[in-house]
Formats: C-alpha cells, sequence, structure tokens
C-alpha cells in the first residue's frame, strides 16, 4: 500500500516536469492490462477519504476510479503497441456498424431413451397407406384392416385403430385436405406417422392437414421433398372438433426430416397443437406466413435443429401453457406482435431456455416484444439478434428473473414511452427488462436503445453483472409526456453489484447508471461516455461502495 502510495504521490509531483518526449502516462493493472492517457490531461490525482481508492480527473471532464488492489504501478513514456487508450465514441459505435456473423453452438440432442416416444426411431412402421392428390380427387393404395378411408373428392378423412401406421401425402389439390379422426377414444390408435412426400394442398374451407387425435404425431419431411400447404381464410369446423391453423392437431407434434415444408395460414395459425412441439436436430426447412401465430402450442416447444422462418401477423411462436426450450437450429422471425412468448395463460409453468442456435427476430407493433416469458428467462448459449420498433418494446423480457451465462446477444429498441394501465406508470422501450433480478456472469452483449425515455438495462430488484463483455449505446433524451418525465438511462435498476470480469462500456445520452439505492463495485471494468453534458453519469439514491475494480467516467461530443 505504502509503495502505491508513493508512486501516485511521485507521479502527481512531476506531471509539470515530464520531458516532451515521454507524452504518455501509463497505468500498469495488476491483471497485465496496460492503458494509458495523454500527460497533459491530467489535471490531478486525488484519493479518497479512506486512501483505498486512487481518482483521476482529466482534463476536467474525465475522473477514473482505480481501486488499489487494481492498480500495480504508474510510468511515463512513449505509446507501447500493448497499451489500450480509454474508450471513446467510436469504440462503442463500431460494435454496431460490424458486419461480423457471430458464432452460435448447437447442442446436441440427448441419447434416446428406448422409451421415449418422442423419437421416431422408437416407433416402427409396419403398414404404409399412400395418399396421391391430383387436383379434385385423391388415389389411396396399401388399404389394411383396421383403416377406414373416406374420400369426398380430394378431402380424406381415416379412422384407425390400427398400430404402427404411416400416412404418406404426395401430389396437387387446391381443394383438398387430410383428417385423422376419432370416434372411438378407448380403441382409436392415437400414435402414428405422416410423412409429407411433395404434397402441394389447399383447403379453402379449414386446415390443410387435421390431425384430431391426442397423441403422438411424427410428422416426417422427406428428403429432397417440397411441401406446401394452405388453410382458408374462413373454417367450416365440424362439430365437436377444433382446428386453429393450417397443420393443427390435439396431440404431440413431432417434426423431423431433410425436406422443405412451405406454410401459409390465411385463417389461422401456421402450425399448431393443442399439446407440443419438438423439432428434432435433422428438420430441413420451413417457411411459415402466418394470418395469426407462425407456430403456436399449448404445453411446451422444443428445437434441436432445422431452419425456421416465419412472417407472422401476430406471435411468431407462442406457447401458451409451458416452457420454450432453443438447443440449435435457425429462427428467423418477422412479426408484428411479439417473436417468442411463453405463456400467457399459465404464468406458473412458463420459461424461456435458450442454449444454443441462432435466433434472429423483428417486431414492429406496440408493445411487440422480441422474447417474452411472464417466468424466468435464461440464456446459456447462442445467438441472439433482435429489433423491435413498436412504442414501449423490449428485446428480452421476464416476469421473473433473466440469468445470461453465455452467448451472443446483439439488441436494438426503439420505440418511445407509452402508459401502461395494468402498472400504472409509463412503460419505456428496453435492451432488457427483468420484473425480478438481473444476472449477467458471461457472454457478448451489444445493446442499443435509440428511443426517448429507453432503458438498455432494466431490472425492478438487483443487477449482478460478475462477467462477460456488454457495449451500452443509448441515444435517446428525457422526454415529457403528460407532465410525467421519463429517462432516458443506460442502467435503471434498484441495487447493482458490478465484480469479477466484467466490461461494462456505456455510451449514453442520459444517465448511465442509475440505482434507487445501492451501488457496489467489486471488481470489473467500467466505462461511462456521455454525449450530453447536462447528463448524469452517475444517480445512486442509496449508499456507492467500491472495493476492487475501475470505473472511468468521461464526455464527448
Amino acid at each position: 500500500m505504502m509503495r502505491r502510495l508513493f508512486l501516485l504521490s511521485f507521479a502527481a509531483f512531476v506531471l509539470s516536469s515530464v520531458t516532451a518526449g515521454t507524452d504518455k502516462l501509463h497505468f500498469y493493472q495488476n491483471d497485465g492490462v496496460v492503458r494509458y492517457c495523454n500527460y497533459g490531461a491530467v489535471d490531478s490525482i486525488s484519493f479518497d477519504q479512506d486512501y483505498t481508492l486512487a481518482l483521476f480527473r482529466l482534463g476536467g471532464e474525465l475522473t477514473a476510479s482505480y481501486h488499489f488492489s487494481m492498480l500495480d504501478s504508474l510510468t511515463f513514456g512513449q505509446s507501447v503497441s500493448n497499451a489500450a487508450t480509454f474508450p471513446s465514441a467510436p469504440d462503442f459505435n463500431e460494435a454496431f456498424q460490424s458486419t461480423v456473423t457471430p458464432e452460435y453452438n448447437n447442442v446436441p440432442e440427448p441419447p434416446i431413451d428406448a422409451d421415449d416416444n418422442d423419437y421416431i426411431e422408437n416407433y416402427t412402421v409396419k403398414n404404409t397407406i399412400t395418399f396421391t392428390y391430383e387436383g379434385n380427387s385423391v388415389t389411396v393404395a396399401g388399404l389394411v384392416d383396421g383403416v377406414t378411408v373416406t374420400t369426398d373428392g380430394a378431402h380424406v378423412r381415416v379412422v384407425s385403430t390400427k398400430a404402427k401406421m404411416r400416412y404418406l401425402l404426395q401430389g396437387s389439390t387446391e381443394n383438398g385436405s387430410f383428417k385423422v379422426a376419432t370416434e372411438n377414444p378407448d380403441l382409436d390408435e392415437k400414435r402414428f406417422c405422416i410423412t409429407l412426400n411433395g404434397l402441394t394442398m389447399t383447403n379453402p374451407n379449414g386446415a390443410a392437414i387435421n390431425i384430431q387425435t391426442g397423441k403422438s404425431v411424427y410428422l416426417s419431411l422427406a428428403k429432397d421433398k417440397v411441401n406446401t400447404l394452405c388453410d382458408g381464410d374462413k373454417y367450416n369446423t365440424a362439430p365437436g372438433e377444433d382446428e386453429k391453423g393450417t397443420i393443427f392437431s390435439e396431440g404431440q407434434l413431432l417434426i423431423s426430416g431433410s425436406g422443405t415444408l412451405n406454410v401459409k395460414s390465411l385463417g389461422g395459425h401456421g402450425i399448431c397443437s393443442d399439446d407440443y412441439i419438438f423439432l428434432r436436430a435433422n428438420t430441413g426447412t420451413i417457411n411459415i406466413t402466418s394470418k395469426k401465430d407462425g407456430l403456436n402450442t399449448k404445453d411446451h416447444f422444443t428445437m434441436y435443429g432445422g431452419t425456421v422462418n416465419i412472417n407472422s401477423q401476430r406471435d411468431g411462436i407462442a406457447v401458451r401453457e409451458g416452457p420454450f426450450q432453443l438447443y440449435g437450429g435457425t429462427l428467423d422471425m418477422d412479426c408484428i406482435d411479439d417473436g417468442i412468448v411463453s405463456d400467457y395463460t399459465s404464468p406458473d409453468t412458463a420459461s424461456i431456455f435458450i442454449a444454443g442456435g441462432y435466433t434472429k427476430i423483428t417486431t414492429t407493433d406496440e408493445k411487440g416484444h422480441a422474447v417474452y416469458t411472464t417466468g424466468p428467462l435464461t440464456m446459456t448459449g447462442g445467438a441472439v439478434s433482435a429489433t423491435v420498433t413498436g412504442n414501449a418494446s423490449k428485446c428480452l423480457i421476464a416476469g421473473d428473473s433473466i440469468l445470461i451465462s453465455g452467448g451472443y446477444a446483439m439488441l436494438k429498441a426503439a420505440g418511445t414511452p407509452l402508459y401502461d394501465k395494468k402498472e400504472k406508470d409509463y412503460a419505456s422501450a428496453a435492451c432488457i427488462r427483468a420484473k425480478r433480478d438481473l444476472t449477467i456472469s458471461g457472454g457478448d452483449l451489444y445493446l442499443l436503445c435509440s428511443g426517448d425515455g429507453g432503458k438498455a438495462i432494466n431490472s425492478v430488484s438487483n443487477t449482478l453483472i460478475s462477467g462477460g463483455n456488454i457495449t451500452v449505446i443509448t441515444q435517446g433524451r428525457d422526454c415529457t409526456i403528460n407532465d410525467n418525465t421519463i429517462r432516458s438511462r443506460a442502467v435503471d435498476t434498484e441495487d447493482m453489484t458490478i465484480s469479477g470480469n466484467a466490461v461494462l462500456k456505456l455510451s449514453t445520452a442520459g444517465t448511465s447508471i442509475y440505482t434507487g439505492n445501492n451501488l457496489n463495485i467489486n471488481g470489473g471494468s467500467t466505462y461511462s461516455l456521455t454525449t450530453d453534458r447536462n447528463a448524469e453519469s452517475l444517480n445512486v439514491k442509496g449508499a456507492r461502495q467500491q472495493t476492487g475494480g475501475l470505473i472511468l467516467f468521461g464526455y464527448s461530443e
């Protein structure tokens, strides 16, 4: 400690007598990082009252706060190749101008349990019936006992008590459908496979494929085959039945196979299950254009692979009463309302878990969130790119806690505030919003909040940052609506702790960090660069304590 005090005192003494050849003041940190600034910009060096922090004021505008445990020594000299400058505005903007596509990981499927009915490998086909559609008629081949098939033009109805069945659909019709119905729930077979083998089908009066049984349906996309399905704008649903989309199932939809599936919905969802949807790692490409949700499921949605492209006038993927789980594959969604939502009827079972894959989401409506759950949200890997432009919209929002421990996220929110009647307060646009704790322990996060009154990081409770690289830009200003002032803030939270090896870079037009209570800095490196001389770098309503780490404030035109 005495050595460091001597070094700092000596540095302050000689600032005015350094030779012309030594124009840099070097800050050597204990972790090996070297930073520097022009020594002529140093206005003063001082200490806090406990002599645990070294405070540097540069040019009257920039203040660095070093804890002694992080500072090894100070020297004077010319620029060195391994030194890093203090961040400036271009450093922040560079992250958003980069064209680098993030790498992402796919989590492998777990070993197949022989008793797990979700896997088609555990389903042995013994009989195949082929349905070949030709205009207003259909040819049926391979009929077996126990399966009753009735046709009306190109509309097919199947009732089966036979196990181990596969129904292979191919051909083309502009006025047809395929329905598996149930007449005796105690006897009718509820597990079967449907293979799409180059099928083009439109049903002007309802779902193209309508499964009324309540168990596993293996929907297989045949290799090298393209399938195109469309519903009608109005449904003539049979009494006692339900159909909610172009492909509808009362039971589980278990999708696999490397083919292509194009789905267009004029009256309902694109693909809908009143149970759950599971996309296997070997799934091909699914393209959905939908009047309602692209994919809608009740119990849960799980994806290990495939490419799913959705253009939806409502939600991209909606899970009504269960979790959303993404382990691999590619999701590309352009939605009016929410991109991914879980769930809006049963918050006790809601959650979102992202461990892999690449997800790209754009939403445009007011409160059209990119990723939204009424429960907890966890991200351990993968890559998420989200752009929300509607007022009061969020990129990531959870009614519970948010935990980010890995992965890559580029989140852009552009909307302005709206009055929320339920919350009885104004709701701002945000990149990340947690209604409980927000914990970031890893990952690379790039957050851009451009709307007035916006918040890049917003937590109702605690914000705990112990790792990761976080770059934040807020471009919006404070705004006033009906005599209510809504502040633009990079971080808005109740309590905040920065520790570990976290790197937090904040470029703001408004407040950098606001805490309704305490701010604790135990480690990490925090940089705050404001573009408004009147903006607050810190607004801490409670106690501010620093026992480690670096925090650096500055102003830039």
